[in-house]
């Protein structure tokens, strides 16, 4: 998976709500790149489904992002979690400041 990605990736636990169509779930990230993150969940998402993330920044203030599940990993594998990556989508650049600061 890390030959593929675009952009570098640091560890980073963020509180984060999922809202898809058709579920709302907490969770937090595992990583996180300018281009997207990776949500540790037992139940990931599909790949394709489009979502709304809400992301709760260590300064406190809450981020709300488009994304897009670019991938899943259904079980867990050694030091590897179940969960998704996700891809952001028409990203503001509002936000996109907010974030590069994380990295």
């Amino acid at each position: 998976m890390s030959n593929k990605r675009k952009n570098d990736r640091v560890d980073l636990r963020i509180k984060s709500e999922v809202h898809a169509p058709d579920a709302m779930t907490y969770s937090s990230t595992v990583n996180l790149s300018s281009g997207g993150l990776f949500i540790s969940t037992p139940e990931p998402l599909s790949e394709g489904t489009e979502l709304f993330l809400a992301l709760q920044l260590p300064s406190g203030e809450t981020v709300e992002i488009k994304g897009k599940v670019k991938w899943v990993r259904q079980n867990e594998i050694e030091d590897e979690r179940a969960g998704m990556g996700i891809e952001f989508v028409d990203l503001k650049d509002e936000d996109a400041g907010k974030l590069k600061k994380l990295l």
